[in-house]
Formats: structure tokens, sequence, C-alpha cells
């Protein structure tokens, strides 16, 4: 059926689903911005961690270590665990 012929609720009904798709796709540029704001945050967060662990004491990196396994699990436990090592490993070749 042509646009011209179409009547009053059809008319209404197309402008209703052309709504619906304008707003699905700003709440997904929403989400998108949203999500690279946590992303910079997450990097920041990593970046100071890493930076404090350089400098921090046994001790100090110990009680992290600690509660890196308290809190984490899984995948995420093994990948700060690893950057742990690896800041280590760092710190003793020097």
């Amino acid at each position: 059926m042509e646009k011209g012929q179409l009547t009053t609720a059809e008319k209404r009904k197309l402008k209703i689903e052309q709504l619906k798709a304008r707003l699905q796709k700003e709440e997904s540029r929403l989400n998108a911005q949203l999500r690279k704001e946590r992303t910079g945050q997450l990097m920041a967060f990593g970046i100071y961690l890493e930076a404090f662990l350089k400098v921090a004491t046994p001790e100090e990196r110990e009680l992290i270590r600690t509660r890196m396994g308290e809190i984490l699990e899984g995948r995420n436990l093994e990948r700060a665990l690893a950057g742990l090592a690896r800041i280590e490993r760092g710190r003793n070749e020097k």
C-alpha cells in the first residue's frame, strides 16, 4: 500500500515503529558511550594499581594478593594474579 493511501491509524503505527527504531538507536549510542567511559575508568584504576604495586612493600603486595583472592574468582582472579606476578618479576629484574 502506498504511503498516501494509508489510514490514519496505519500512519500512526508506522510513525511509532520509526520512533521505536530511533529510540533503540539512541539507547545503543548511550550504552556504547557508557561502556567507553567505564573502560577508561577501569584503565585508570589499573594504571594506578600498577604504579602503586611498583612501590609497595612486600606486606602491602601480599595484602592485595590476599584481597584479590577473596574478591575475585575464575578468569578475573587469574588475570589479576598474573598481572601481580608480572609486576613482581619486573621489580626483581631491576
